[in-house]
Parts: C-alpha cells; structure tokens; sequence
C-alpha cells in the first residue's frame, strides 16, 4: 500500500475488520503488550490487516502528536511482542502514514499461513489469577465492533481452515507433482483466454490514457501489457474464488517481496480508487474480474500509469507505463532506451503475485505468463537512467509479444531461474553482439544487488 494509503487509513475512521485502531499507549506495559499480541493474532487470522496507533478507540478521531516517546512503536518494540506471545510469528512490519503533519505508526499483519496463529502465552494476571489481553492456547478472530475475540462460530474455522489447508495442499502438492508427474502443455484455449485477457485489459489501459491530458513527457503508446495464468493438471484454468479478498490477503505478502511504495495488482482502500467487480467479455463469453483503478480517478498522475485486472477464470493482466520515459533523470538529447532494473522489477513483481495467489489457490500445475511490450522501435537498453548502455543494439520492432509456461513446481522452488527464464528473451531484443550477453551478466547476485536499490520490499523468494 502506498503511503497515501496509508494516510486514509487514519483519517477514515473505517469500520472494516481488516483494521485495529489503537490510542497512543505504552508498548512497554505488561498489559498493553498482551492486548496488541492479541489484536495481531486476529488480524493475522483475519487473512491480514492493519494496526494503527494513534488514533481514538471510541471516536476513531486522529489524537495528534504524542508525548509518548515515539521509540515505543518502533518495529522491534512491535516484533519483541509477536515473539513473546504468538506462533507462528507473523512477519509483520511497521510503517508511518502522514495526516495533518503527524507520522503516524501502522502495523502491517500479514495472513496466516498454513497454520493459524495462536497464543504461546498468558497475558499479565488480574486481581483473580486470571490472564489479561491475551489467554495461552487460543485463536483469536476478527468479529463485529470490531474486535478481536476468540473462535467460536462455525463459519469463522471454516474461513480459516480453509485458507489453512489451500497452503498446506499447495505444499504438498508441488512435491507430489515434482515426483509423479510430467506436465503436458496448458489447453489452447487456456492460452487464448490469457491472450484475450492481456489484449482487453492494454485496450482499455489505451484507452483511458488518450482521454486524460498527459504531460509532453508521457508516451501514450508505450507500455507493457503482461499477465499469467493458473494451469490445472488437465491444462485448463484453475478458476479462482473470492478475488477480491484473495487479492487483498496477496497485497499484504507483496510488501515482502515486490513493494517500492506501490506494487503490481495493489488494491487501494479509498471507496472511489478501491478495486471494482465487473463483467466484460473475452472471446464471446462473459468473464467476471476485479478491476484496478481507473486512471481517471487517480487525482495525481505517478511516474508511471498501470491499469489492472484479475479474472475469476484464473487469469491476471497489468498494462504499465514506461518509467523511463518520463524519469526525472532522463535526458531527452538520449535515444529512448528501457532500463535493466525496471525490466527486471516488472516481470518480478508479476512473477511474485502469480507464486502468492498460487499458493492460495489448489490444483495449480503450471503458470503461463504472456508479455506484450509496445512502442519498443529504436529503444536502447541502460544500467541506469541516462546514458550508462547494457547493450550495443536497438529493437527494431515496435512490438514484442511472447508466451512462457513455467511448471508451478519450479516457480515455487527454483524462482530465480523460473525468474530469468522469462526476463532473457526481453533483454534478448537489445543484444547485437558483445564480450559478454545479458544471460552471462544476469546472476543471482546482479539481481540482487538491482533489487537493493528498491528497498527491502524486495527481494527473491529463496531469500
């Protein structure tokens, strides 16, 4: 979630249950530290959510700046807590939103894994020996208030053993494939349904850029448009349940692995910029998918525009902008040219949310991914953002489409070369010779050290 996101976070005074709202307390004291283990838990059983301090329990009214020292809300003050009273320990994370110029703490909570997270401990022990905030051995939910209270309902331990058992099934699966199976090609029709979903989600991306009044340094017909597919056994799709909740349950792992500040697929919180349910046609049938924001009521134009869409069907596209072209560190004299990290950022950032949903969704033996990169005549390819050339060629084409299929088996224990498999034929384009090709050069470790520079919401799946 970007940091604007956040901020509404704090000035919405939402009642969703995916959100714990919190005063300015001492992370310090016994009993508040059991109580915030115990918000944690819930939210992290809860598929995920958020922890914001600050903010008035009764009211929901921002408080303004503390007179707590701001130390008490740092990440380690947070993980010492998670440590001390859960299992599994959720990989959370601390941020700081801006509203009315007070940095405000969020606590990201990621979703449960295969395992529901539970208590380890009892909180401090009231005037009758009885725990306070939090009681060893339970599992705590979201419920109406919201608050976070022990499971009871039916319905709740079905929503949780289900996510549960989606990644443990998906675990025991890849190995099950790896051993017994060799995976035959995905269906054509398959194929042709990620095509359609590409070609229908770059048109209409196309199509709201050249109704919005865009700065001279924006090229309007060029951008990638890329996505994947989930692969049954069989080679049809793996049809895909609730997207919109899965989608959000994948944002939150996201911010581990592909996350600069924004991140492919992000569903935003704002009611006009959140994801919508629509319908729309793909060779002649009706398909339902979860739409990302349209450009038009983004209010401020980034870098570089995206436009999304994720299908029921199975299937997942992104059309984006080129940052290159509009960097602030460009230099127009240059030739135009795509930069090696940002390549390298995009098709990880689609990789990553194709291997979290899979991980999440049962059945899936093979991940198709289609790449469609436009307005490509005559670009050169850089380390950096002038003039620093990785390669000696230009493209000659405009246009680059091409289709990959990764065995599931592969991206989820080999990511690294699953990851390389599907950026070389890019880099290919660019190479007219040389000492050493792009395939020599990308390594493990060059792509690590590219990822640094996106900070440390990035970074390969073997990490």
């Amino acid at each position: 979630m970007a940091e604007s996101e956040l901020s509404e976070l704090v000035a919405s005074r939402s009642e969703d249950l995916s959100i714990e709202y919190k005063a300015w307390l001492a992370t310090s004291d016994p009993t508040a530290r059991a109580k915030l283990a115990r918000h944690i838990a819930a939210l992290c059983n809860h598929g995920g959510g958020y922890l914001v301090f600050g903010i008035d329990d009764g009211t929901r009214a921002p408080m303004g700046e503390p007179t707590l020292d701001r130390g008490l809300f740092t990440q380690d003050e947070i993980a010492g807590i998670v440590r001390r009273y859960l299992d599994p320990r959720p990989a959370i994370r601390v941020e700081e939103a801006e509203h009315e110029g007070v940095r405000y703490p969020v606590v990201i909570v990621p979703s449960h894994g295969s395992r529901p997270v539970f208590a380890i401990g009892d909180g401090p022990q009231d005037g009758g020996g009885r725990p306070i905030g939090i009681r060893k051995g339970v599992v705590y939910v979201r419920a109406a208030g919201p608050e976070s209270v022990p499971i009871s309902s039916p319905d709740d331990w079905n929503a949780l053993f289900d996510r549960c058992l989606a990644n443990r099934a998906d675990h025991l699966g890849a190995i099950l494939r790896t051993a017994l199976a060799r995976p035959g090609r995905p269906l054509p029709s398959a194929g042709a349904t990620l095509t359609a979903a590409v070609d229908a989600t770059a048109d209409d991306f196309e199509s709201q850029i050249y109704e919005l009044s865009l700065p001279t340094q924006y090229v309007k017909n060029a951008y990638s448009a890329i996505g994947y597919s989930l692969i049954r056994e069989d080679g049809g799709l793996v049809e895909l349940h609730e997207i919109r909740s899965l989608n959000q349950r994948v944002a939150m792992s996201m911010r581990e692995f592909a996350y600069n500040g924004w991140a492919t697929f992000l569903p935003l919180t704002l009611p006009e910029r959140a994801p919508q349910i629509r319908t729309g046609s793909l060779l002649g049938e009706d398909r339902v998918y979860l739409e990302g924001i349209r450009l038009s009521k983004m209010g401020t134009l980034p870098g570089a525009l995206d436009y999304w869409r994720i299908y029921e069907a199975g299937v997942a596209a992104i059309a984006q902008g080129y940052r290159e072209d509009s960097h602030p560190d460009r230099r127009p004299s240059n030739p135009p040219f795509l930069n090696v990290k940002l390549i390298l950022w995009r098709l990880h950032s689609l990789l990553a949310h194709a291997r979290l949903v899979g991980q999440e969704t049962p059945g899936v033996q093979q991940i198709s991914v289609r790449m469609d990169w436009r307005g490509l005549a005559g670009r050169m390819l850089t380390w950096d953002f002038r003039d620093w050339y990785a390669a000696n060629g230009t493209v000659v084409d405009n246009r680059f489409a091409k289709t990959i299929v990764l065995d599931w088996a592969d991206l989820r224990h080999s990511y690294f070369q699953a990851l390389r498999r599907v950026v070389l034929p890019v880099f290919a384009l660019f190479e007219s010779g040389g000492e050493r090709s792009m395939s020599e050069l990308l390594t493990r470790t060059a792509v690590k050290s590219a990822f640094e520079e996106f900070g440390k919401g990035a970074r390969l799946f073997e990490d």
